[in-house]
């Protein structure tokens, strides 16, 4: 596309300026679509603000798993304790202690045991100890935290969603303004270019009946002014979404809708097969994404149900005494070694309820994700017909135009010359202004439905990249 080479050559420069929170754009930066999308997905406020609340949910979600995997470097326990035949024992141990998301921990400690009272020669004992605790054969206690993170999850999909959202919609706006502006653009300068053909054939002595001519320039005179309100408006929209303090109208590039080019704007969409541009816009759908992921959590919850009807953990551990007394006599360093099972049965009913609610969400989950394949691909077939009839509408305007352009240099020469009525050259003129305006009108329905194309197949992604 024609538009590409020149933003090749356009440096995007924006510079923030006092408090406003708006952005100063290089005055000579021509503005094509690739440039539009990336200084609004830079500079959004919306944008910004979507992406923040991201930044918190994940937060939010890596606490939730701390919580669960936690590593404890310093874990102080001291007490003293006495019996009633008046002997006393004093503990502390010190150590650190890391626990991972299935349920392993694993703790290292040192400590020491002292003894003293009536009748009892006085006794210290120092230690090192270590435990390791794994699952075996089970998924109760991984399946337990799966279920509370779902609840964690949404929120942090939910985030996501809306970030992406906000981007698309965003872009999708600014853009829009673009698609509106250019065509609005020609047609006004159209009008400013017949306006002027007008005024000097108004202001030629020799040509008769000039009084019409005055009409219709007055006419155009209030065309021109309805634009220059609208495209004003326009301008103020394109500034508010792309978060900049001012754009001037003449920075935006002003693409030519030529299907006589090999690569025409708009031939992806047309051109490339429906399967083709559907696979793209679901490979870029978040939506379609996340529900993937939530159906492979509900799964993967099924899975362990039916699996977790046992929690059995494996412990291991050991302890190393050294410099032991007692009554001043060195007992020697030894060393003791554990091994054990912890074991626990689930109740059949939670299993069979998880598994059924599994199920569930996974029926539910795939019909959703049917559903959003069928909206998906109908809204590109729509577009798809929309914008070939289209073309076919903008090529037949075009030939129409010419020829009208040709009627209307036939008639005002014949007009100057005295050989036409003026009424027959108004008639030919409105004629031509009525074809041009409408071949802009068509081009702006053309480009709105490739700013449609755009947000659904998620080409924004091409000039951005996401941090989600």
């Amino acid at each position: 596309m024609t538009y590409k080479k020149i933003a090749i050559f356009s440096i995007v420069i924006v510079m923030a300026v006092g408090s406003s929170a708006q952005y100063k754009l290089n005055s000579s930066l021509v503005l094509s679509p690739e440039n539009i999308i990336k200084i609004t997905f830079e500079n959004s406020d919306r944008i910004k603000s979507a992406f923040f609340y991201l930044e918190s949910a994940k937060s939010n979600f890596k606490l939730f798993e701390s919580d669960y995997t936690q590593f404890n470097p310093v874990i102080v326990g001291s007490g003293v304790t006495a019996d009633s035949e008046h002997r006393n024992y004093s503990n502390f141990s010190t150590g650190m202690r890391k626990e991972f998301f299935d349920g392993t921990s694993i703790e290292a400690s040192i400590g020491n045991n002292m003894g003293w009272g009536k009748n009892m020669t006085s006794q210290n004992v120092n230690y090192i100890e270590s435990e390791i605790s794994f699952p075996l054969f089970t998924s109760a206690r991984k399946l337990d935290r799966l279920i509370k993170r779902t609840f964690e999850e949404n929120e942090l999909y939910t985030k996501n969603l809306d970030y992406v959202d906000a981007v698309k919609e965003n872009i999708h706006d600014a853009v829009e303004q673009y698609y509106d502006l250019v065509p609005r653009i020609k047609s006004y300068n159209m009008l400013k270019a017949y306006r002027a053909e007008l005024q000097e054939l108004f202001n030629n002595d020799s040509i008769k009946n000039r009084d019409q001519i005055e009409g219709e320039i007055a006419t155009l005179n209030s065309e021109i002014t309805g634009f220059e309100i609208s495209l004003y408006s326009m301008q103020l929209s394109m500034e508010r979404y792309m978060n900049v303090d001012n754009i001037d109208l003449e920075q935006l590039f002003v693409m030519d809708v030529n299907f006589n080019e090999e690569n025409y704007y708009g031939s992806y969409y047309i051109e490339e097969p429906t399967d083709s541009i559907f696979a793209k816009a679901l490979s870029n759908d978040s939506e379609f994404k996340v529900l993937g992921i939530i159906k492979k959590n509900a799964e993967e919850k099924k899975r362990l149900a039916q699996k977790g009807k046992w929690d059995i953990f494996a412990t291991t551990g050991a302890r190393y005494n050294y410099y032991e007394t007692k009554g001043n006599i060195n007992q020697g360093n030894f060393l003791v070694a554990d091994a054990g099972l912890k074991i626990k049965l689930y109740d059949n009913k939670v299993l069979k309820n998880t598994i059924a609610k599994a199920e569930s969400d996974i029926s539910a989950i795939e019909y959703i994700i049917r559903d959003r394949e069928k909206l998906i691909r109908s809204n590109i077939e729509k577009l798809k017909d929309g914008l070939t009839k289209k073309k076919d509408q903008l090529t037949i305007t075009f030939s129409s135009l010419e020829s009208w352009k040709n009627i209307y240099k036939t008639k005002k020469m014949q007009y100057i010359e005295g050989t036409e009525s003026v009424d027959n050259f108004i008639q030919a003129f409105r004629s031509l202004v009525e074809t041009e305006q409408n071949r802009y009108h068509l081009e702006n329905n053309y480009l709105d439905l490739i700013r449609d194309f755009n947000y659904i197949t998620g080409a924004y992604f091409e000039y951005i990249e996401l941090q989600n």
